[in-house]
């Protein structure tokens, strides 16, 4: 009787065959599931290439904004310790073109709004300072900073209705509060409103009352202003601070 030959062609196939088959059970997976992937294994692996091309993406992304970043930081770091204020507004100005949208050119602007502020320029400060604003997202801190300067910029150009506004949101955040009260007194008090500014300062006095561990200096002040008002007597309007970064 002739024995069948182990490297027939035949029997080559079939044991190709079952290894073939062989490595995808190994994985445990259900009948249904692998015939599944052998119908679509092409699709499913142009789907796997698209997959790491997005990772890919993602990261070489990621680490570009991550440079960009530290490319502004550094130019503003250079910017802000140049003295002539030529060759300073010169270089943040680079790094608004240059990096924009990073952090790095959003205190570019606003170094340049307080730069246009301290210069009397109070319309240019006004505008960058809503630029910067616009940019920030609500929960920052520094939107209520941002905000304080915005409306002292409007105050200085003499848009009282603009910096109401402002002072109106302002008295809203905590810290910001009693200058914002101040400052809506005053403003008032140059529009000749004399009972608008009352509401302003006795809004102040009452919040005072609430927090007992505040300066009584400031409370002096304000109980002055009210007593003015009741006289009759112009009040005296101290100027807003000069923007602080």
């Amino acid at each position: 009787m002739s024995t069948k030959s182990l490297f027939s062609k035949k029997n080559i196939e079939s044991q190709q065959l079952d290894t073939h088959r062989g490595l995808l059970e190994e994985l445990n997976l259900p009948p249904g599931l692998i015939a599944f992937i052998r119908k679509n294994s092409r699709n499913l692996q142009i789907g796997l290439i698209c997959v790491v091309l997005v990772i890919l993406a993602f990261v070489f992304y990621n680490y570009y904004n991550e440079m960009r970043e530290k490319k502004g930081a550094s130019l503003l770091a250079s910017g802000l310790q140049t003295e002539a204020t030529d060759q300073r507004v010169y270089v943040l100005e680079s790094v608004i073109r240059d990096y924009g949208r990073t952090d790095a050119a959003r205190w570019a602007k606003l170094e340049l709004a307080h730069l246009d502020y301290k210069e009397g320029r109070f319309a240019a400060a006004a505008s960058k300072y809503e630029e910067v604003l616009e940019a920030l997202s609500a929960d920052t801190s520094l939107v209520p900073l941002t905000r304080l300067n915005l409306a002292q910029s409007y105050e200085q150009a003499d848009q009282y209705d603009q910096a109401i506004t402002q002072y109106n949101i302002l008295k809203k955040s905590p810290g910001f509060n009693n200058q914002a009260y101040l400052a809506l007194g005053r403003i008032y008090m140059t529009k000749e409103d004399p009972v608008q500014a009352r509401k302003a300062y006795e809004e102040l006095l009452n919040s005072l009352d609430d927090d007992t561990s505040l300066d009584p200096v400031l409370r002096s002040q304000v109980e002055a202003k009210l007593a003015s008002l009741d006289a009759g007597k112009p009040v005296i309007s101290s100027q807003p601070e000069e923007n602080k970064e």
